[in-house]
Parts: structure tokens; sequence; C-alpha cells
């Protein structure tokens, strides 16, 4: 776009002008299974929103994956249990939204198709992708995440259906690091952060001056090894998970009877 008016031009439209004034919007992208969402998901996207990396944040919940058997619940009952977790944790206002972009879909996207679906679907924003400090150890090596190949075709081997496209996704969009405990990532006096050699785009999820990041540390997992347990022991389902999820997902729960064998 043209700074000002060019010789013998137009001068710059209202509409010119009020894309120039408004700031593109900034979109933190808090993806999972979510399966349940817990107290802790709740406060990290909080935190997220307290540090001011982003305008907003959309917690994404993933769709069906093949690779994760012990993923049963569907992906529209996590979807649901987000809006609620959300809608009753946080005032109306509050920019933290539930996309349902990977609810419909017949496999949970890869990152880089999901942050490319979303800036197609929404050329008004900045995707940045939030992940965990313990994404930075060895046992995972982002460079060799996968797309999907869109030139395949049936009748091409099966391991062709995706490709390596890590580096892409590194050089394209924007990573928010929050620190978990016990997954130190090693800083050096040539990388002062720890982060640059994963990629040129990765900074940790910092708070203002006058704030501490609060930590959430509970996990679904943890939700669901409780509730199993219960029901085996006869116990009230939901009595050893009080407290830890947000009530409202806890009658959910409840209501759609998820989590029994």
């Amino acid at each position: 776009r043209s700074p000002g008016r060019l010789c013998g031009g137009r001068p710059p439209s209202r509409a010119m002008k009020r894309e120039r004034e408004e700031p593109r919007k900034r979109v933190a992208i808090y993806g999972g299974a979510f399966d349940p969402p817990t107290n802790a998901h709740m406060t990290s996207a909080a935190e997220i929103v307290h540090s001011a990396c982003a305008d907003e944040v959309w917690l994404v919940p993933c769709g069906p994956r093949p690779d994760k058997p012990k993923l049963k619940t569907p992906p529209i009952d996590r979807y649901c249990m987000c809006q609620l977790a959300v809608n009753t944790a946080f005032t109306p206002d509050f920019p933290i939204k539930v996309s349902d972009v990977e609810c419909f879909s017949d496999s949970a996207y890869f990152t880089y198709d999901l942050l490319c679906t979303l800036r197609d679907r929404h050329p008004d924003a900045d995707f940045s992708f939030v992940i965990g400090s313990d994404w930075l150890m060895p046992t995972t090596n982002i460079s060799q995440w996968r797309s999907v190949n869109k030139d395949w075709k049936p009748g091409d081997p099966e391991d062709q259906k995706s490709l390596v496209s890590g580096e892409k996704l590194l050089a394209e969009f924007d990573f928010l690091v929050m620190k978990r405990p016990g997954f130190e990532v090693a800083r050096t006096p040539d990388d002062p952060t720890g982060l640059t050699r994963f990629g040129p785009r990765l900074s940790w999820l910092s708070m203002p001056e006058h704030m501490h990041f609060v930590e959430g540390n509970l996990s679904s997992t943890e939700i669901r090894s409780r509730l199993e347990p219960a029901e085996a022991l006869q116990q009230p389902l939901l009595k050893s998970i009080e407290g830890l999820a947000p009530p409202a997902v806890l009658a959910y729960i409840r209501r759609a009877g998820l989590y029994k064998k």
C-alpha cells in the first residue's frame, strides 16, 4: 500500500486510512485434546491474555486422533465442554474463545495445516501457536513435523499422504513457549533465550514486570485416571475431581455419561 498520495494519484480512501490505522489482531492458538478441559487449562489461557503477548486466545480442541487410541471422547463433546468452561470461567468480554475448526473434520489437523487454514479464514489476524517447554525436549523435533501432501492421490503410497513441513511451520508462524516444571531449556552465551536453535520465531511467554506467571500443571490425564478407579469402586464418579475442572464441565460429564467404561 502507498504511504500517502502518489503524484497524480487519488487521495487515500476512508477504508484505506482505516486499514492503516487499525492494528492487526494477534491471536494465540492454544490447541489440545481438552479431554476434559481443566481449571489449569483456563488458568493458562488467562495468563496468555495477561501476558499481553496476544490480543485473543483461541482454544482449539483437536479432531479425531487415530494415533491416540485413548482419545475416545468425540470432538463435539470436547468442544462443548470447552465452551462451557470458557463461558463460566470468564466474563463475556474477556478475549478467550473456542474454535470448532477441527470439530467436524475426519481427523485432527497437522499444526501447519491448522494455522494455514486459520490464516486463510481470518486474513485480518496474525496467528501464533502456544507450546510448552516440554515440546522442546530431545524427544520432540518441530522441524520434522508434517502436513498433508496436497499432491497425494489414491493409489500413491500411504506413507506419502503427509510430508515434512516443520521448517515452513517455523518460518511462517510465531510460537509462544510456556515454561513447564521439570522441562528446562538450556541457555548458552550464544543463545541466551535457549530458543534460537529451535527456530527464528520462538519466544518465551513473559509477564509484565509486576506479575509472575501462574502455572497450571493439572492434566486431563490426571482427571481421567481419577475417574476410572472411582467407577470401579462404585464411588460417586465426580467427587474425586471436584474443584479440578469447572463445575459446568463436571455437569456435562455427568449428563453425557462421559468417561465410563
